[in-house]
């Protein structure tokens, strides 16, 4: 049997982890050995108690199952590093709270599957697609230029245009991670100086990365992903300016290897409209988001 941590955070959003919880709680079914990690980063009393309602009828199937409620927004990155310092399993799914996951949990097994090739992978991620356009490719991994802008690989593309293979990137979105802990250990935690949210995640690949690590996506794994739904919950951080101040803070920490470690053009971003605009009107430089 397997063993597997199932990480996730809550801010004021019980309804959508709870929705995710439902689809954790069938992989102990499936013969995982789970343990299951809630971070909850101050939400409302009435939030914390769904979600206490929900561990108190579903605890059971799993190997330990643990809700933690911070008294404050710990970030992403505070609250992942809550749940990396309590996890047990031999690998760590990290879990957004805006991903629809489906009901069949071989997903996973493809995932893994890609984690246990090659001892050298320290990420496995799945391709994202829109919650309201399954058809459409969120995210293949991410690339970065030599100016450290980061871009959503195939973002706006269809996803029968993008082969259903595994594809080594240089960056996964962490709405979905399968992460290898001894690859973790080798770099440390998430940077929380990118603290509440915001290139966490970006941070943390391009430290796996330098180290020699490699991080998959597997494009035949297709997630569906929200998106944006933890920092619309941080009213004192809007995201527009919580996102270029991360940027910034991103390119000075970098800049020195960012031209060594660019996977892409600029012209290759695309943070437009979705679905995509007719041909001529690419819609460039509207927006972006790294959680």
């Amino acid at each position: 049997m397997n063993s597997l941590t199932v990480g996730v955070l809550n801010l004021n959003e019980a309804s959508l982890t709870i929705d995710v919880l439902d689809k954790v709680a069938l992989l102990p079914k499936a013969g995982w050995d789970t343990q299951l990690i809630v971070v909850d980063n101050g939400s409302a009393d009435d939030e914390v108690q769904c979600l206490a309602d929900w561990f108190l009828v579903n605890r059971s199937p799993f190997a330990e199952a643990l809700l933690i409620a911070a008294s404050r927004n710990l970030g992403c990155a505070g609250g992942r590093n809550v749940i990396l310092k309590l996890a047990a399993g031999e690998a760590f799914l990290f879990l957004d709270n805006d991903v629809i996951l489906p009901d069949n949990p071989e997903w996973l097994t493809i995932l893994w599957q890609d984690l246990q090739a090659d001892p050298n992978v320290a990420i496995v991620g799945p391709m994202l697609v829109f919650s309201d356009y399954p058809a459409i490719v969120q995210a293949a991994g991410i690339g970065l230029t030599s100016r450290g802008r980061v871009g959503y690989l195939h973002r706006g593309d269809p996803v029968e245009m993008v082969p259903a293979m595994s594809v080594q990137v240089g960056i996964s979105p962490s709405a979905c991670w399968l992460l290898r802990p001894e690859a973790q250990r080798t770099i440390g935690l998430f940077a929380e100086e990118f603290d509440p949210a915001q290139y966490e995640d970006v941070d943390f690949c391009v430290r796996l990365g330098l180290g020699g690590w490699k991080i998959i996506c597997n494009c035949s794994v297709k997630i569906a992903h929200i998106e944006n739904v933890t920092t619309r919950n941080i009213p004192e951080h809007p995201f527009a300016r919580l996102t270029v101040r991360n940027a910034i803070q991103f390119r000075e920490k970098w800049a020195s290897v960012l031209p060594q470690i660019a996977t892409i053009r600029e012209e290759e971003i695309y943070w437009g409209p979705i679905p995509r605009p007719a041909e001529g009107d690419n819609g460039r430089e509207i927006g972006q988001g790294t959680s």
